[in-house]
């Protein structure tokens, strides 16, 4: 009686050990490109956001299921991401202080692991429905892009006084320049994404998903700028001096993404 029992025991954990096996696949994994739409946010009124830019970017996926709707979702993301930024700047030219208007359109490449939670339907026909949501680790791999400088003032002498005064020089563009060392390395991200999964054969899907890629730390460094009033800058009323402030900003992306999950 107690072996028939045993039997019967281990028949049923073996049975329900298969049928969840066949309920869902623990892992998935799967490639997928991008499309999207990116920009910086200043994070202070000395900087002005100039507009979004057009970028692409691929990945892998791996998604590791718990259940049979709910999963963690990583993998490994190529994403590139920019904008265009304007602010004011010190230089010199021939030896003449001058304030300038930095225009800098960025292009920064990142390597991003995504640490996610996936919540998904059950099969409706041949669609699944799913939302994702969580953190991403990047770390930047290059940034380049093109600048326009444009001389607003310069310091001249005049009656054994300095005063600043509107500049004459004329504006300056150069293309492909390499912002890599303005860009952070680290940038961290929060991730939200809402899409949907159609079943091609077997556990094979066609996915596409609108995701939202937002920035919450400085994504530049090493740039020094001219802090304003009103568009105007600001100087010291005893050196003359403009005074200066760090370049801060937040990258974001929303965009399409589409791939092949198996």
């Amino acid at each position: 009686m107690k072996k028939t029992l045993s039997a019967l025991i281990l028949l049923t954990v073996l049975s329900c050990g298969l049928n969840a096996q066949e309920d869902f696949s623990k892992f998935r994994m799967g490639f997928k490109g991008d499309l999207n739409t990116s920009w910086f946010q200043p994070q202070e009124k000395h900087f002005v956001n100039e507009g979004a830019v057009l970028r692409a970017g691929f990945g892998f996926i791996a998604d590791i299921y718990f259940t049979k709707n709910y999963a963690f979702g990583t993998g490994l993301n190529i994403i590139r991401n920019g904008g265009e930024l304007s602010y004011l700047s010190e230089d010199q030219v021939e030896g003449v202080d001058v304030v300038t208007r930095i225009t800098r359109d960025y292009s920064a490449q990142y390597i991003q692991i995504p640490l996610t939670f996936k919540l998904r339907t059950n099969e409706i026909g041949y669609m699944t429905y799913f939302g994702q949501f969580g953190i991403g680790l990047g770390f930047n791999t290059k940034a380049n892009g093109d600048e326009r400088i444009d001389y607003i003032f310069e310091l001249i002498e005049e009656d054994m006084s300095q005063i600043w005064e509107e500049s004459k020089i004329p504006s300056f563009e150069e293309e492909n320049i390499n912002f890599t060392d303005d860009i952070n390395l680290l940038r961290m991200s929060m991730i939200f994404s809402a899409g949907v999964e159609y079943n091609l054969s077997g556990s094979t899907s066609l996915m596409a998903a609108i995701f939202f890629d937002s920035g919450f730390t400085n994504s530049m460094r090493n740039t020094d700028a001219v802090e304003t009033e009103r568009d105007e800058p600001i100087f010291n009323s005893e050196t003359l001096r403009p005074e200066t402030t760090k370049l801060k900003a937040n990258g974001s992306t929303i965009g399409l993404s589409v791939g092949l999950l198996f």
